[in-house]
């Protein structure tokens, strides 16, 4: 019986009065000259080699932020050199064991891995950010994985025509922007992750969009999720199916939820199906959290995770054809 309430529920949230429309050629071209910058980047902290988690934090700058922005990450940095490394990006409650483990197994498996522990999203605050604030989390995202490709190139052991990227949850919403305006990195790994971001804030059960809902939809005065949703589409210029048609499938690879109702399962389906369904693909009839927890803290894959990204690697970057 819960198992057809949860479906019953999930075909509800995929009738959304709203959907989401695909941008022109030229309305892409004119999103990634937003990327195509070099940012300014300053050495704080740098790790040590180690596969425990090393303390980093640098610098970086966008071109539509006026100061700095220190970032904190974890690195894991084996022996040896010409390594490839992957930047990863965790899920909306920040940081965790979970991730760290992750790390620990790139490290292992001779991959350097950077995780980033800084808040991206503006939330970490008792006022409601503008709504704009939305787009420049995924700047925030991009800015920080440029920033650590700059300090990844100045360790002697890494080598930085070998970038993977791995985001979970809204890790991956993030990830998943990086990954499609970054040709630079040649396989990516999501979990739990979607597009058509205002259907997700207007519908997420995650107790952090439901507080920033509620504040949102106040000040507004929007007294329906479908007004809210709306809203957020007039006002929102970023999403991850945005850039899904420069995404290569075959460089891929997905951990999808049937039955989550955090990043909603109709929304993780249709950014599967934007960049072509990958192969590489597992579906889990398990809740959010429980999928995740699945992936990173039981069973083999962790290393089989590990060992996918090293077989990307020893092919050349499809993308920089």
């Amino acid at each position: 019986m819960k198992q057809w309430m949860v479906y019953l529920i999930l075909v509800f949230l995929s009738r959304s009065a709203f959907s989401y429309i695909p941008i022109s050629d030229d309305r892409l071209k004119e999103l990634l000259e937003e990327f195509n910058y070099s940012p300014v980047v300053e050495v704080i902290k740098l790790p040590k080699v180690d596969c425990k988690p090393q303390d980093l934090e640098y610098s970086t700058t966008y071109p539509q932020r006026e100061t700095p922005m220190n970032i904190k990450a974890k690195a894991f940095i084996p022996a040896g050199s010409q390594l490839p490394v992957v930047f990863m990006l965790p899920s909306l409650g920040g940081m965790n064991q979970l991730d760290q483990a992750m790390g620990e197994t790139f490290c292992k498996n001779n991959i350097a891995a950077i995780l980033i522990s800084t808040g991206l999203t503006g939330l970490d605050t008792d006022s409601l950010v503008p709504v704009t604030d939305h787009d420049h989390t995924y700047r925030r995202a991009v800015a920080a994985i440029k920033g650590g490709i700059v300090i990844a190139g100045s360790m002697p052991a890494i080598n930085i025509k070998k970038i993977g990227i791995l985001g979970i949850s809204l890790g991956g919403i993030l990830g998943s922007v990086a990954y499609g305006v970054m040709p630079e990195i040649s396989a990516g790994t999501f979990l739990v992750n979607g597009g058509d971001v205002p259907h997700i804030l207007a519908y997420s059960d995650q107790s952090i969009v439901i507080k920033l809902r509620t504040a949102r939809m106040a000040e507004q005065n929007l007294q329906t999720f479908e007004e809210y949703e709306e809203y957020l589409r007039k006002n929102l210029k970023l999403d991850p199916l945005h850039f899904t048609k420069l995404i290569d499938t075959s460089s891929t690879k997905l951990f999808l939820s049937r039955k989550d109702l955090s990043v909603p399962t109709p929304k993780q389906l249709e950014y599967y199906e934007a960049i072509g369904s990958p192969s590489e693909t597992s579906f889990y009839s398990l809740s959010h959290i429980n999928t995740i927890i699945s992936v990173l803290g039981v069973g083999t894959s962790k290393p089989k995770i590990a060992q996918w990204f090293l077989s990307r690697f020893a092919l050349p970057n499809p993308r920089r054809h």
